[in-house]
């Protein structure tokens, strides 16, 4: 998901293009249409009949002319009618359309991406301030915790280290324990040769 909007701009740019692309084709179809429906309906027969009737018209006065039977003025001369175009469409270059379109879409892709970092950027320095408060907090904690054991410590040690002297002193009074201490002190001890 977090590549998904990561990409979010190319995703936009590439939506863009291909509707840009669509558009100027159904545009590029309907001109067609329109192009299609303004040219006069011809049919290859019925023109080429009538072009080979006129000059054969035009023929057959130019012989009666030479025969002299047709004075020059009576007969018109044949001319043949333009053909009816289309009204001539604006061209478009749909080349530069698209580019133009491209340069929209590029320009957009660059302003979403320049707002996702900006989001990242703030979202990153909200994380930084909540580790960074989240530490302090723990540190605030760890001090806290050792105050407190180095209080209780130093209110146990003294009664602790009297409390094991004065059992100690009162285990040696008994015959049985100062033996027990001797031999310990032997074995534990300093060798005999190094006193």
């Amino acid at each position: 998901m977090d590549w998904l909007f990561k990409n979010l701009g190319v995703f936009i740019f590439i939506a863009i293009a291909v509707a840009s692309m669509l558009s100027k084709l159904r545009k590029a179809a309907t001109q067609s249409q329109a192009r299609k429906a303004l040219e006069p309906v011809r049919t290859g027969d019925s023109e080429a009949a009538s072009r080979t009737r006129q000059i054969q018209e035009e023929i057959r006065r130019k012989i009666a002319q030479r025969a002299g039977r047709v004075p020059t003025a009576a007969v018109p001369p044949v001319m043949a009618r333009p053909a009816a175009q289309p009204p001539a469409l604006p061209p478009q270059n749909i080349f530069e359309e698209l580019k133009r379109q491209m340069a929209r879409a590029e320009k957009f892709a660059a302003d979403a991406q320049v707002q996702l970092r900006e989001i990242d950027e703030e979202a990153e320095r909200e994380e930084a301030e909540t580790r960074r408060l989240a530490e302090a907090r723990r540190k605030q904690q760890e001090a806290q915790r050792a105050a407190e054991t180095s209080t209780i410590y130093r209110a146990s040690a003294p009664s602790a280290a009297s409390d094991r002297r004065s059992k100690l002193l009162a285990a040696l009074r008994e015959p049985q324990s100062l033996r027990e201490a001797l031999v310990l002190r032997e074995i534990l001890g300093a060798p005999p040769g190094l006193r």
